[in-house]
């Protein structure tokens, strides 16, 4: 986050100081740990539009999927590692990469992956959010774009 403003304000001793032994017990400097107190402060009172943007909360998962696109022939492996009503996060290994052709941000694609409470595939069109290359894997941020009512409440049914 850019910091770009400078806030100025007087405290009394024993807070600056109280501030301070935080501050040096996390190994941060003083700036640092206002700036952490504050932002937890806001994001508790839900006031600070820069923290959290998802609409739904996320449900950590590990489950094997295929991605496809209709414009590319091959398919690809993965494993999603976390998901919502709104989208999942998908690992993809740098030995796929090439294969699954969605490592840009805006590409449109298909996953494809077995819900345990179900017993058909659930087959969504998802959306590149971000893309972040992290070791052996790529993690794609996709936003569902366009889903079956039977699949999308099957998903909805197994979050809930």
């Amino acid at each position: 986050m850019k910091k770009d403003s400078v806030i100025c304000f007087r405290v009394n001793r024993d807070l600056h100081e109280s501030l301070v032994q935080i501050a040096n017990a996390d190994r941060r400097s003083l700036s640092s740990m206002i700036e952490m107190i504050l932002n937890n402060y806001l994001s508790d009172k839900k006031t600070f539009p820069g923290m959290e943007m998802r609409r739904h909360p996320r449900k950590p998962v590990a489950f094997p999927t295929v991605i496809s696109r209709q414009d590319f022939e091959q398919r690809s492996k993965g494993s999603i590692a976390d998901i919502s009503l709104g989208g999942a996060r998908i690992l993809i290994p740098k030995d796929f990469a090439q294969n699954a052709a969605i490592n840009s941000k805006g590409s449109k694609f298909n996953i494809i992956f077995d819900l345990p409470t179900e017993s058909k595939p659930v087959d969504i069109t998802c959306e590149s959010t971000r893309v972040i290359e992290n070791g052996d894997n790529i993690i794609v941020g996709a936003s569902f774009v366009d889903a079956e009512f039977n699949n999308y409440k099957s998903l909805q049914t197994y979050l809930m």
